[in-house]
C-alpha cells in the first residue's frame, strides 16, 4: 500500500516568476500528473492552467518563509528578476533590491523548509562581460558590464558560498542561458529582440536596432531550456550550466530572417547603443551537453514558432 502512494504522490514544486515568459512555458510542459505546481509572481498569469496553484506575491515579501513553509515544495525553480539590462542601468536600487535581496530571501527561507533543490536562472549573456573571440565556459573569470548582470553575479557567488560550506541540506543549480526567445517573451518589453521585431513587422511598422546591426549574440529557444531544466530536475544536477544553442548570430541576420518569414520590405532603423549593452557574446555548452542534453532547435525553425506563435495571437 505504501508504495503505491508513494507512486501517486506528487512532487511540489514552486516556481518564482511563474507569469513570466520562461515560467508560462515551463509551466506549459511540466507534466501536470508528477508535478504539483505552485507560480509565484506579482503579475497575473499569461494562461490559467489547471491544476497550478497560482499566488501572487513578491519575492522580497516577508511573508514569503510562511508561504513556503505552508507549500513545503521540494523544488523551488526561480525565475523571478528584474529582466532588463537597460532597466539594471537606469535603476540599479531596483535591479539589486529584486535580483539580490529578493533571491537571498527566498533561498534563505528554503533552507528553513524541506527544499531538496534550488535551481536558479542567472544569465549567460550579461556576466562573462566581453571578450570578441572568446567562447565562455562556466569557469571563465566573470565580468558582468551592467548592474543587471552584477545583481546575477552577486546572488549566483551567495549560492555558490552556501553550497561550499554545506550548511544546508539543497542541491543547488545555476543555469546561464543564452538569449532565450521564443512564444510568450513580451513584445513590448526591453529585452527579446526576437519578439519585438516579429510583433513591429507583423503590424507593419518600423524597426528599430540599437547599434550598426553587425552585434551578435547567441539565440536558444525556449523548448531547448525546458528540456535542460527537466533533465536538470529529473538528473538532480548539481553547479553551474551554461545553455546555449552554441552559435552565434548577428542582429542584423535576425531581422532578415524575421523580414523573410513575415515579407517584410522596410528597411531597420539604426540607433545608438544602450548603456550596459555588450557588443557580442560567444557562450560554450559542451558542459550541459556532458550531460546529456542537446539543443534541437535550429534558428530558422524556432523564429518560424515564434512569428506563428505572435500571429495566432
Amino acid at each position: 500500500q505504501a508504495t503505491i502512494y508513494n507512486i501517486m504522490k506528487k512532487e511540489k514544486i514552486l516556481i518564482t516568476g511563474g507569469s513570466g515568459f520562461v515560467g508560462t512555458n515551463i509551466i506549459h510542459k511540466l507534466p501536470k500528473d508528477i508535478y504539483e505546481i505552485f507560480s509565484l509572481d506579482i503579475e497575473e498569469p499569461k494562461i490559467n492552467f489547471k491544476n497550478v496553484d497560482y499566488i501572487n506575491t513578491d519575492i522580497r515579501s516577508s511573508r514569503l518563509g510562511e508561504l513556503i513553509k505552508n507549500i513545503d515544495p521540494k523544488i523551488i525553480l526561480h525565475l523571478a528578476a528584474q529582466s532588463s539590462v537597460a532597466i539594471s542601468s537606469k535603476d540599479p536600487l531596483l535591479d539589486n533590491d529584486v535580483n539580490l535581496n529578493g533571491s537571498l530571501n527566498l533561498y534563505l527561507n528554503s533552507t528553513k523548509s524541506n527544499v531538496e533543490q534550488f535551481i536558479s536562472f542567472s544569465t549567460g549573456g550579461a556576466i562573462y562581460g566581453e571578450e570578441l573571440g572568446k567562447k565562455f565556459k562556466e569557469n571563465d573569470t566573470t565580468k558582468p558590464l551592467s548592474p543587471y548582470g552584477i545583481s546575477k553575479l552577486n546572488f549566483e557567488n551567495y549560492l555558490n558560498y552556501f553550497s561550499a560550506i554545506k550548511k544546508f541540506n539543497c542541491k543547488t543549480t545555476i543555469l546561464r542561458p543564452s538569449n532565450i526567445y521564443g512564444p510568450w517573451q513580451n513584445p513590448l518589453g526591453e529585452a527579446g529582440v526576437v519578439s519585438i521585431f516579429a510583433d513591429k513587422m507583423l503590424k507593419n511598422e518600423n524597426v528599430s536596432i540599437f547599434g550598426d546591426g553587425s552585434e551578435y549574440r547567441d539565440y536558444i529557444y525556449i523548448d531547448d531550456i525546458i528540456e535542460f531544466v527537466l533533465k536538470a530536475i529529473i538528473d538532480k544536477a548539481e553547479g553551474t550550466f551554461n545553455i546555449s544553442s552554441g552559435k552565434i548570430t548577428k542582429t542584423i541576420e535576425i531581422f532578415n530572417h524575421i523580414s523573410n518569414i513575415i515579407g517584410y520590405n522596410k528597411p531597420p532603423i539604426f540607433l545608438d547603443k544602450r548603456e550596459g549593452d555588450i557588443f557580442g557574446i560567444e557562450i560554450d555548452n559542451s558542459k550541459s551537453k556532458s550531460i546529456g542534453w542537446s539543443p534541437k532547435y535550429d534558428l530558422k525553425s524556432g523564429l518560424e514558432n515564434t512569428v506563428k506563435f505572435l500571429k495566432e495571437k
